[in-house]
């Protein structure tokens, strides 16, 4: 069976504890998020994609699939260093309510609350006299972590991985390209038909994703991108001709 190695893509599950309460603070399991507490109704549960060695999880988590197997479930021990960092002092600023309202704070302004700071991420601590003690470390640093990870699958042809890139970036947008691949050439064309059209935010996307796929496999050398419109009768037909060339 096959093992993971530094540049596969892969799809995983996960369940991530704090070690020292045991507490699962995330899963892309819907059970266990419901037997945690910490379902959120608009989150989507299913195995996330990861480029091993790409940083696209934890540097823990990243280091400790290499060498797994397609279906293999494990534990791993992750310290901050290897985590979300060392709490970092210099990160915890008492402002006054006036600024961070300034600095564009909606919203109530209670110990506890998640606000964003110009752009950065913060959680209120304490607020007393019209000053608040604004924490911008992550949540998790300094937390020693303990994640429980299970291998769904690892990506084998081109084909696989160019769909799971684009599965990373918007899951709903595989189920509304074609996708025609050329190792040959070296050419993968992604044909939207129209979805990016009425869906416009597909468009901020449509470079990242081809950044990564020309990052991620080295038989790709181009990317491309067709958006067209056709008749019903004929855009049938010309997915029944390029179904036959495909399987011919």
């Amino acid at each position: 069976m096959a093992e993971v190695s530094k540049g596969d893509i892969i799809y995983m599950d996960y369940v991530g504890y704090i070690s020292e309460s045991n507490e699962v603070f995330d899963t892309t399991i819907e059970e266990v998020a419901k037997e945690s507490g910490i379902y959120n109704a608009n989150a989507r549960y299913q195995p996330i994609v990861v480029a091993v060695g790409a940083k696209w999880v934890i540097e823990g988590v990243d280091e400790s699939l290499i060498g797994k197997k397609e279906g293999e479930e494990y534990e791993v021990d992750v310290p901050p260093e290897k985590g979300y960092g060392n709490r970092d002092p210099n990160k915890i600023k008492i402002m006054t309510e006036k600024r961070l309202r300034d600095a564009g704070v909606k919203g109530d302004i209670t110990p506890g609350a998640i606000i964003e700071v110009n752009g950065a991420p913060a959680v209120v601590r304490v607020v007393s006299g019209g000053r608040v003690l604004v924490d911008f470390n992550p949540p998790l640093a300094g937390k020693h972590l303990k994640y429980k990870i299970i291998i769904k699958k690892i990506c084998k042809t081109v084909k696989e991985k160019i769909e799971a890139i684009i599965t990373r970036h918007n899951g709903e947008l595989l189920k509304n390209v074609r996708i025609k691949i050329s190792e040959k050439t070296g050419v993968v064309e992604i044909k939207l038909d129209g979805y990016s059209i009425e869906n416009p935010s597909i468009h901020f996307i449509k470079k990242e994703i081809a950044d990564d796929i020309l990052l991620l496999i080295n038989k790709i050398k181009t990317v491309r991108y067709v958006e067209q419109i056709s008749r019903e009768e004929e855009e049938q037909e010309t997915q029944k001709a390029e179904s036959e060339a495909d399987t011919g």
